[in-house]
């Protein structure tokens, strides 16, 4: 009976922690739910930071649209929502192109540089990883942030989550530079291995 009790005691502030974060970042969520989300965003980060790295003009693109719609489809699994392809397209085009207009003809400049021979490839990786991870991030922080809150697909308004989606983009940019820095000093290391 004591070791119950301790063990339940010693599990209620790390709950407490993980909710005061979530709320401070201005979500209220069930923990375990949450975490998984977040977990999940993580996961489809790391995978547009990978796609953005294609060397080829415009499939980079194409890839990261698709990794973003797979991410809102588990996350619409996750929080017991319905999928619709086009309404995920929807979200991703409104979040990316009205609050990030000018991002999303970057993103495709960035990757038309991919088709100049040579130093084009490595003027895009520069900074796109940073850019998509971001979005990445953005994106489905912003669909988190919806679902937790009783929203669907159907009734997204990302005139309403412009400002999240603003301040979790920002947070993103972080978060792929990391990805790309690892991303790196793990191909630097199997090259040193070969």
């Amino acid at each position: 009976m004591a070791s119950k009790a301790t063990a339940s005691t010693a599990e209620k502030p790390i709950e407490e922690a993980v909710d005061e974060a979530a709320i401070e970042q201005g979500l209220e969520f069930d923990t375990t739910r949450g975490l998984t989300a977040d977990n999940l965003i993580k996961d489809y980060v790391i995978a547009s930071v990978a796609a953005s790295i294609v060397p080829v003009a415009f499939l980079d693109i194409a890839a990261v649209i698709g990794i973003q719609l797979r991410m809102i489809q588990k996350l619409s699994q996750l929080y017991g929502k319905p999928f619709s392809e086009r309404l995920g397209r929807k979200a991703i085009y409104a979040l990316a192109g009205g609050v990030l207009g000018y991002g999303a003809g970057y993103v495709v400049a960035a990757s038309a540089t991919k088709m100049i021979p040579g130093i084009g490839w490595m003027v895009g990786m520069v900074s796109l990883p940073v850019v998509v991870g971001a979005s990445t991030y953005a994106v489905g922080r912003s669909i988190m942030q919806h679902y937790e809150n009783g929203g669907t697909l159907r009734n997204f308004s990302a005139g309403k989550m412009r400002a999240f989606y603003k301040e979790q983009f920002e947070k993103g940019k972080d978060l792929a530079r990391k990805t790309k820095a690892a991303a790196k000093a793990e191909s630097v290391a199997e090259e040193a291995a070969s």
